[in-house]
């Protein structure tokens, strides 16, 4: 009786296989999707293998490669997600999604050369696409092509007025190529959209403080704390003000009271160092 059944359960096993299949390409991506879509990530993977394997020549796999990849980035497995993006890019290189998890994954692990072949590749397609106007910008500016990183961000603002990020990126850009006025007025329209974020008053005392504005820097140091609850990290940039005047008691006085506020002194010891 026991061998009856044994047969029995490989007999259904068999037939199970035999049906998984025949199930048509459409079936198999249909199941793919769900698993995805429902965090079964093993499954998903074995689903879209099986979906190339049914139909290896179908021109829509690269569709499938670019999911097949999204579900190994969202594994965290960036290595196999790059290859995935890879394959479809191989059969469609101008699909600009895929180009935008890879140029994504490629900043991610630190390879700026190639996430910025990406974004242009997406930008000849579409000019005016935002994430790659941004990313192409950014990463121009990085590697100190500021004719052409300006142009982009010119671009962006034109095509997007309120991108918080372009406009940020455009002042920080002024700021390198030393047009502190044109900076200072970038950083105040942001501010007055964005009065509650302290990371622009930061960006913009660090603007002050290479302009050797150091009143305007204390000032935004000073408010940037406020706005975070009085983050000790704003009243050390405050001391290195007062260190950049050679204020060597006002620096030291801004250092304990980050101390105070938290700071391992152990940390501050090189400008502790600089007050004596």
């Amino acid at each position: 009786m026991k061998k009856l059944c044994l047969i029995f359960v490989l007999l259904t096993s068999f037939l199970n296989l035999d049906a998984q299949d025949k199930l048509s390409y459409q079936e198999l991506l249909d199941s793919a999707t769900v698993a995805s879509s429902t965090n079964r990530f093993e499954k998903a993977i074995k689903f879209y293998g099986q979906v190339l394997e049914s139909d290896p020549e179908n021109e829509g796999n690269c569709l499938i490669w670019g999911n097949l990849g999204s579900v190994y980035e969202r594994m965290g497995k960036t290595d196999e997600a790059l290859d995935c993006y890879t394959k479809a890019l191989n059969i469609q290189p101008k699909l600009i999604p895929v180009l935008e998890q890879r140029a994504g994954l490629y900043l991610d692990k630190g390879d700026k050369g190639r996430a910025l072949l990406d974004f242009t590749s997406i930008l000849n397609e579409k000019p005016d696409h935002e994430q790659a106007l941004l990313g192409r910008a950014y990463l121009r500016m990085q590697q100190n092509m500021f004719p052409e990183a300006r142009l982009d961000f010119e671009s962006l603002l034109l095509n997007y007025p309120q991108n918080k990020h372009g406009e940020l990126g455009m002042a920080i850009l002024c700021q390198k190529q030393e047009r502190f006025q044109e900076s200072a007025d970038r950083f105040a329209r942001l501010i007055e959209r964005f009065p509650s974020d302290p990371s622009l008053y930061e960006a913009r005392g660090n603007m002050e403080r290479e302009a050797k504005l150091y009143e305007l820097a204390l000032i935004d140091y000073e408010e940037a704390g406020r706005i975070s609850k009085n983050d000790p990290i704003y009243t050390v940039m405050q001391a290195l003000v007062y260190l950049d005047q050679n204020k060597k008691s006002s620096a030291k006085r801004m250092l304990d009271r980050a101390v105070r506020g938290g700071m391992s002194k152990a940390s501050l010891e090189e400008y502790y160092s600089q007050c004596k």
